[in-house]
């Protein structure tokens, strides 16, 4: 699944009360390398939990605007049961 629909699939749950969601980090100004090319961006990670507060997902985006550049990094949590 594309990241930014991920992103907005979460933000609907989030609105409609059926996921949690917690601002880890904001910052801005933060230099970012992708390969060659260098970012001066505002980085945003958001911690996604269910109503019982297990992790489900973390969601980092980079963001430059006065470059047009956006990515957005999607690690999912696993929670095992015993």
């Amino acid at each position: 699944m594309d990241s930014a629909k991920l992103v907005e699939q979460l933000e609907e749950k989030v609105t409609e009360g059926k996921l949690k969601k917690i601002n880890e980090r904001n910052s801005n100004n933060v230099g970012v390398l992708d390969g060659t090319r260098s970012f001066n961006c505002a980085i945003i990670i958001d911690i996604y939990k269910d109503l019982e507060g297990n992790d489900l997902f973390r969601i980092e985006h980079n963001i430059d605007q006065k470059n047009n550049y956006h990515t957005i990094r999607v690690e999912e949590f696993n929670n095992g049961f015993f």
